[in-house]
């Protein structure tokens, strides 16, 4: 099976994707994933994008749908950060390094 992100050398999102980096302000010395539109929710950044998880600083959506960052934590999941289409956030210190996972967006909770 194929990884649900691939890590990005260049770091350019493009069109279809949701991306995260690790570094704030979409940093180019650090990390950075584009999430594709094959796979959409991605609950385990651990194993599939250890290199975010707990390390996301920055995000950008380019895909047509709502997208969650979520933090799964032992009692409650929680949104850390919600993005619309072509939405894009540099810093969020509510949200930094936070992310476990990613989600579609239905009700607004992860």
């Amino acid at each position: 099976m194929a990884a649900p992100a691939q890590a990005a050398p260049d770091r350019n999102c493009y069109s279809g994707y949701f991306c995260v980096w690790a570094g704030a302000n979409f940093s180019t010395s650090h990390p950075m994933y584009r999430i594709s539109y094959e796979y959409g929710s991605n609950h385990n950044w651990a194993s599939w994008l250890p290199e975010i998880y707990h390390a996301d600083s920055a995000w950008r959506n380019l895909r047509s749908e709502k997208w969650l960052v979520c933090d799964y934590g032992l009692v409650n999941d929680t949104k850390t950060i919600v993005l619309s289409r072509g939405q894009e956030i540099g810093y969020s210190s509510s949200a930094n390094d936070r992310g476990e996972g990613n989600e579609l967006y239905t009700d607004n909770q992860c």
